[in-house]
């Protein structure tokens, strides 16, 4: 089984639903499907946007309306989970879960991993 689809920390946010919310906008629910399926590879929020005919900044308007974030905050956030993910359940080492979870570099994976969780990427398996 993908470690995508593994169960998860009770800490750590739950944002499939949000696609599956009724009340959701259906082409915020189109971009959310767009970034979960494009986390070794994400694309720019623009064209995330164009994918699902809207502007950069309507799609942009409609994530602050519906979810209080930008795109490319949402679709970093997706991809530092899946990080931590792979971190906790595989012995990959850094360089390839920062690879696999579309980071250009080690480093820059490690920036962004710290500034959200407050540790380093190879904190989490001292």
């Amino acid at each position: 089984m993908s470690f995508l689809m593994q169960g998860r920390a009770g800490s750590e946010p739950q944002t499939a639903p949000l696609a599956r919310d009724p009340a959701l906008d259906p082409r915020v629910a189109a971009a959310l499907a767009r970034m979960e399926a494009r986390i070794d590879a994400p694309e720019s929020a623009a064209a995330t946007a164009r994918a699902v005919g809207l502007s950069p900044r309507r799609l942009e308007t409609l994530f602050r309306e519906a979810l209080d974030g930008t795109p490319a905050a949402h679709a970093l956030g997706l991809r530092l989970q899946a990080a931590r993910r792979m971190l906790t359940d595989t012995n990959h080492p850094v360089a390839e879960v920062a690879l696999r979870t579309g980071f250009s570099s080690p480093s820059t994976f490690s920036r962004a991993f710290r500034a959200r969780f407050g540790q380093p990427p190879g904190g989490l398996r001292a």
